[in-house]
């Protein structure tokens, strides 16, 4: 999803354009599964639900090593 995303931000802007933008992941990023969706492709950043409300999770979240 996320590289068809970049791609049709290339296509209809520039390359140099869809590189520069940055693309949220909008599920639900938790501690268990930051790590695994921060490493892939087109996806720099998330969105933090829920697991904003407990510390732990937040900070499990914020604190990934890839």
């Amino acid at each position: 999803m996320h590289a068809g995303i970049r791609a049709l931000l290339a296509q209809l802007y520039s390359q140099a354009t869809a590189d520069a933008i940055r693309i949220q992941y909008g599920g639900s990023v938790k501690p268990s599964n930051a790590a695994e969706l921060m490493a892939m492709a087109d996806i720099d950043g998330g969105l933090i639900g829920g697991a904003a409300l407990k510390a732990e999770d937040f900070a499990g979240i914020v604190n990934f090593k890839i």
